[in-house]
């Protein structure tokens, strides 16, 4: 049902002509109501009723232009909705109170909506109490029912029906101060009895032959010779009572679009199908479509989401700094011994540093340093953009949104560069340990690596691991493996979840990465001061520059990493590299075996259709388009 003004009469009214107020029964429950829009009855709470009865108005005969009162008393009983309203000071509300006191307009009458009604019922939820009218009595029972599905019923006359009978009553007090100061109490009770008594009606004549087919024309009221306007849906006392006529009518936009509402509402009303059946196809595409190319415009949403924008992972395991100068970084270690006799360990030094005393001579070694210099790596992507993008409307946006994926690989570009140092610095690969087979190889290599870079080094240092990446197939045993302490080491904290990241001990985070050994797990353990990293402060620099000449505007985006190893101990990688194959690609930083040799490719690329000459320790070959480093 569509969205509807409900106009619901309810029971005789109470005047006080002193006070200026009518009360009574607005909206009766569980009583079958004749409305303008069919048959019904309210139920309890099914109409909201205001917080403030200020806002529901009292007019005439359901004339909205006729207002006479305000509410100033809404009550919920168990018979049905109370109301109080107070008559204005007007000659219209003095005419009203003279009517609700002689009888000519004895009911008040309860206008509501919208309305959703359902097996005869109101449906809770939907309509709110907004206004009500003074109307003539007996006018109700005989105004015109106007829904489809809310026909007369004949109910047999043998049938009984018990009348129920319902009373209440109310008291209201109100204190006034008159013209001489006196306070003064006015106490007013009232008190309703509601009878409901069988009507038997006397059928109506048949009507005349020469009277129209009411279902083919539209009906309208004529008195006196004077046309009068078609019958509103209400609940109106004056509805005219005259014989009908017949009067043909064309269908209108309004009958039309009325007639599409109530087909969305209602498909099976036959009546307003048949209305809209009758009309010439608009079609929206295909032969003789309303639109034509290009007249229906698409909704511009602008630029769509593209999944999440690449976040640095990698750069961070590192001591990541803005330390970065055009000479960079440049520094020194302390070693015992020679450059050609070192000696790596305390345990090295002469005599393990026992001395014999009494005047003897004392143990002594040399002494040498170390140096390590920094690498730079420059990045710069730049375009000359046509000056309309920034001089007229509407280009903007794209231009910004392409200069942000300048920016995003920038942040790509050095991630790149970091993950491959810190490949670097773990250089050859650990084979992997015999573990306990209740949990995966995955986990076991992970704590091998904590305890390598844990371990004392061959200079009787050790180191603290801070971080780990594991590779695809590794981080995916890690995730998978099974909990409780019998799958996993009583003493070892874990947690990895499948955002990626994880922790082990709480301290050392745990990355899904690439370690440079694909096919197999593997995994890099190091710590955070084995590698610097430096930067510009605030991120990569932007560049603008006008090309007058061609009316463009270059913009470029420059960044540099400079990339400091400082101690390559304290970084390693478990697993087992696999072997090289022809005409393979390979990325940059994967480990390739031939023979008892370890390769790390420098340069990305695709191997030779057959194996290059053996180069030395330390030296790079050309493998196809690929460049390969020689680890050992």
């Amino acid at each position: 049902m569509t969205d509807n003004l409900i106009q619901f009469e309810a029971g005789d009214v109470l005047a006080n002509l002193e006070a200026r107020t009518i009360s009574g029964l607005l909206l009766p429950f569980n009583e079958e109501g004749r409305t303008n829009v069919g048959r019904f009855q309210v139920q309890a709470s099914a109409v909201a009723i205001p917080a403030d009865p200020a806002v529901v108005g009292l007019n005439i005969g359901h004339e909205r232009s006729h207002p006479v009162g305000r509410a100033v008393k809404l009550e919920q009983r168990k018979g049905g909705i109370f109301a109080t309203f107070q008559i204005a000071k007007t000659p219209e509300g003095d005419q009203a109170l003279a009517a609700a006191l002689n009888g000519t307009r004895r009911k008040l009458s309860a206008e509501f909506g919208p309305a959703f009604i359902k097996a005869g019922k109101l449906v809770a939820g939907h309509a709110k109490l907004w206004g009500a009218a003074l109307v003539e009595a007996g006018a109700f029972p005989s105004a015109q029912v106007l829904a489809a599905d809310t026909p007369d019923e004949e109910v047999p006359a043998s049938d009984p029906y018990t009348s129920p009978e319902a009373s209440s009553s109310s008291q209201y007090v109100t204190e006034f101060t008159d013209t001489d100061g006196v306070k003064w109490r006015r106490i007013e009770e009232n008190t309703s009895t509601t009878t409901i008594e069988k009507v038997t009606e006397t059928p109506e004549s048949a009507p005349d032959e020469e009277t129209p087919n009411e279902s083919e024309t539209e009906v309208t009221a004529s008195a006196a010779g004077v046309q009068t306007p078609a019958i509103p849906q209400t609940v109106l006392a004056s509805a005219p009572q005259t014989p009908a006529t017949t009067t043909p009518r064309p269908v209108d936009l309004r009958q039309v679009f009325a007639s599409i509402a109530a087909v969305k509402a209602d498909p099976g009303d036959q009546e307003n199908t048949q209305v809209l059946a009758a009309l010439t196809d608009i079609k929206i595409s295909g032969a003789n479509a309303l639109p034509t190319t290009d007249v229906l415009r698409p909704n511009w949403v602008g630029q769509m989401y593209d999944g999440i924008p690449y976040e640095r992972e990698y750069i961070n395991l590192g001591n990541l700094g803005t330390d970065i100068s055009a000479a960079g970084k440049k520094g020194f270690k302390v070693k015992r011994g020679t450059t050609g006799s070192p000696i790596p360990s305390p345990a090295g030094i002469p005599n393990g540093g026992d001395w014999a005393g009494n005047k003897t001579e004392i143990n002594s070694y040399n002494g040498f340093t170390q140096t390590a210099v920094s690498a730079l790596r420059r990045f710069a992507v730049g375009h000359d953009i046509a000056r309309e993008f920034y001089d007229l409307p509407g280009g903007a946006e794209v231009v910004e949104a392409f200069l942000k994926l300048v920016l995003e690989d920038h942040l790509y570009w050095s991630d790149m560069w970091a993950l491959f140092d810190l490949q670097s610095a773990a250089g050859i690969p650990i084979a992997a340990g015999t573990y306990p087979t209740d949990y995966p190889a995955a986990l076991g290599q992970l704590i091998q690596g904590i305890l390598a870079v844990k371990a004392r080094k061959a200079d009787g240092r050790r180191d603290v691991p801070t971080f780990a990446i594991a590779n695809d197939e590794a981080y995916a045993q890690l995730v998978y493996a099974a909990g409780g302490e019998q799958h996993l080491p009583a003493f070892v904290k874990i947690a990895i979840s499948t955002n990626s990241s994880g922790t082990v001990d709480g301290d050392i985070q745990v990355v899904q990465g690439d370690t440079g050994i694909t096919g197999s797990p593997s995994v890099i353990v190091g710590a955070k001061r084995a590698v610097e990293f430096d930067e510009l402060a605030g991120g990569p620099l932007i560049v603008n520059a006008l090309e007058l000449a061609k009316g463009g505007i270059d913009r470029a985006v420059h960044g540099y990493l400079q990339t400091f190893p400082v101690r390559d101990e304290a970084v390693v990688i478990i697993g087992t590299a696999p072997n090289r194959a022809n005409s393979t690609a390979y990325d940059r930083g994967d480990l390739l075996k031939r023979g008892s040799n370890t390769y790390r490719v420098v340069v990305a690329g695709t191997t030779a259709g057959s194996a290059p000459t053996e180069p030395a320790a330390g030296e790079t070959v050309g493998d196809g388009t690929a460049t390969l480093l020689r680890l050992a």
